[in-house]
This record gives C-alpha cells, sequence and structure tokens, in this order.
C-alpha cells in the first residue's frame, strides 16, 4: 500500500541528504525550481519518466520513491562500481549508515575514513554472528 505522503518526504529527505538546493535539484532533472518545491509539498507529481531519473539519480529504486517499498534499493540489478570511493559513496548513502553517522567523505581525513570502514565491520560482523544457522 502506498503511503500519498512519502514521496515528497523521501524526495526531499534524499535531496537534503545530497546537500542539494532545489534549483540545484531542478537543474539536474531539466525541471523549474517550482516543480521540485510543488513535488516536496505534495502538490504535484513528477511524470513517470522523472520519477525514473530521480530513482537513478539517488540509486533508489522507483517503489521506494513512492512509498511502495520501504527498501532503499532495488538489488535486483548489482550496482556496477569503477572506483572504491564511488563503493564507499554508494554505501555511505544508505539509510542505515547515513542516519546512524552522518559521514561526509569530502570532509573526512582518511584516518576517519578507515575508522568508519572498520565500525562498519564490525556492525557487520555482529549482525551475520546473530543471523548465522
Amino acid at each position: 500500500m502506498t503511503n500519498s505522503n512519502s514521496f515528497p518526504l523521501r524526495l526531499k529527505k534524499l535531496r537534503e541528504r545530497n546537500k542539494l538546493s532545489q534549483v540545484e535539484l531542478a537543474n539536474i532533472m531539466n525541471v523549474s525550481n517550482g516543480s521540485i518545491s510543488k513535488w516536496e509539498r505534495g502538490e504535484r507529481q513528477p511524470d513517470y519518466n522523472t520519477l525514473k531519473r530521480l530513482s537513478e539519480y539517488f540509486n533508489v529504486s522507483t517503489d521506494y520513491l513512492v512509498g511502495k517499498s520501504n527498501a532503499i534499493q532495488n538489488y535486483t540489478d548489482s550496482p556496477n562500481f569503477t572506483t572504491p570511493q564511488e563503493a564507499l559513496s554508494f554505501i555511505l548513502k544508505q539509510d542505515m549508515i547515513a542516519d546512524y553517522g552522518g559521514y561526509d567523505l569530502e570532509t573526512m581525513s582518511d584516518d576517519e575514513i578507515m575508522e568508519m570502514a572498520e565500525d562498519i565491520a564490525d556492525m557487520l560482523r555482529i549482525v551475520s554472528r546473530k543471523h548465522k544457522k
């Protein structure tokens, strides 16, 4: 069941998490900044092609954007990373990590990135132990 408030809230959260203004996102999506504002207030909705472009830009599923799923990423297609930084950036944008730490690769030193990676590895070890059969 789709929650009609999901899209406006999720779009705004994704835009803010990516440190984009409404004007910047409008330029990226090739729409007016008034469109972004109306989408975030729930007054209008993007057309299908724009919704698809939004999901591709933010690397989330369209189901997540419209509130049909709480899984942020559609994992039927594996992401293709070309650099370690791209892979780490993808991990940091996931809800569980971003909400937990608010990490920003642009301001982090190499030592801080290594420490954060160790923290994430520790969390994964704990989770894997709890769910092993």
